[in-house]
């Protein structure tokens, strides 16, 4: 089987869902092969821009009238029930040089921006196809992007989030340096359908954040879903004009964030 065919009917198992590995054993080939296969898919620009991965269903809620293209590369996926949580990872080659430097980002696109940043690891071919299984490993799947969408995701997002009062993760600057900065505002419309939808994690003060969007952008222009039980239901906002209502101590939210 001939190069293009190979990439032709391994791409053709990646859409079915199929992961990496699996496709190796139906193919009779090594897991960096079809990895490689999968990579050559994807144009990332050109010169030395590094290669990208998101998560499936990042488009979910985001306006992309102003980027049709980006849409094309996305695929419905049960992470939408997520909250607008989604993983990006880079990996730049550097010339003359046998391991690339791999970057992540965890980011909110409704609300927050860059929740946490992966500041920058030297991977051989190997060590980053492993890496990126076990970074999307809690994510339904992924998908190689072009640079440019993962850099309208990254920078569009802390864009977005300093316009609602919230500054990216520390090791935001290191990572974004390998990633590389756009030249031009990001075409996405962040916020879910529009505005601005927090729903809360383990590591979030869900009171700050809900003060800080009411102080923003005036309570009822915002959504929300928090499911923290220390926070009296007397300090909540209203519940704004998203589909979210907010979430007590197990009460069901009106209308699900992933409906």
């Amino acid at each position: 089987m001939d190069d293009v065919r190979i990439g032709e009917k391994a791409r053709s198992l990646r859409q079915d869902g199929m992961a990496p590995k699996a496709i190796a054993r139906t193919l009779g080939l090594s897991v960096a092969d079809v990895v490689a296969a999968l990579n050559d898919a994807v144009p990332t620009g050109g010169g030395d821009e590094p290669q990208c991965w998101v998560s499936a269903g990042w488009s979910f809620g985001l306006g992309l009238d102003g980027a049709p293209d980006w849409a094309g590369y996305d695929r419905p996926s049960a992470d939408v029930e997520r909250g607008g949580l989604v993983a990006v990872l880079a990996a730049r080659h550097r010339e003359h040089a046998s391991k690339a430097l791999v970057v992540g980002f965890l980011l909110d696109v409704w609300c927050l921006g860059v929740k946490d940043a992966h500041p920058g690891d030297a991977m051989s071919h190997t060590e980053l196809a492993e890496f990126r299984q076990l970074y999307f490993n809690t994510f339904e799947s992924y998908l190689q992007v072009p640079a440019a969408l993962a850099r309208d995701l990254v920078f569009g997002s802390v864009v977005y989030a300093r316009g609602l009062g919230f500054e990216p993760h520390e090791d935001f600057e290191t990572a974004a340096d390998v990633l590389g900065r756009p030249q031009d505002e990001s075409p996405i419309r962040f916020g879910r359908d529009g505005q601005p939808f927090y729903m809360d994690g383990p590591y979030d003060d869900p009171g700050s954040v809900l003060r800080t969007l009411k102080r923003t952008v005036g309570d009822g222009d915002f959504g929300y879903v928090v499911e923290a039980s220390d926070i009296p239901r007397s300090r909540l906002p209203h519940a704004g004009t998203g589909p979210g209502r907010s979430k007590w101590r197990g009460i069901t939210p009106s209308a699900d964030p992933g409906s």
